[in-house]
């Protein structure tokens, strides 16, 4: 089992990052769950909102992760591909590969 994680550093568009990614997961058979770099779960609205509020005092948003998972048994996670075709839809940055990792199901 491969799975991948994306990090999001443009927080402040994260609503039009996480659209253009989830598509482009789709289409390679993937689905995807935003996360804090902790771990858990993030309310999208949130985070955009809490990112615009540290631009305007002058700090640096947090970045959030994105997992990627197969949607079916046996396949493979491609981050670059998702990360490819959402560029192709339109993404014009704030997103980037982290981290993937291959894993054997026991």
């Amino acid at each position: 089992m491969t799975t991948a994680t994306l990090l999001v550093t443009d927080v402040e568009n994260l609503g039009d990052i996480i659209a253009h990614l989830r598509a482009a997961a789709a289409d390679v058979g993937c689905g995807l769950t935003v996360r804090s770099l902790a771990g858990d779960e993030v309310d999208e609205a949130r985070a955009a909102e809490s990112a615009r509020r540290d631009r305007e005092r002058k700090r640096l948003p947090i970045p959030v992760r994105v997992d990627l998972h197969a949607l079916a048994e046996g396949a493979t996670v491609d981050a670059e591909a998702v990360l490819r075709g959402a560029r192709a839809r339109g993404l014009r940055g704030g997103a980037t590969v982290d981290e993937v990792r291959r894993t054997t199901k026991r």
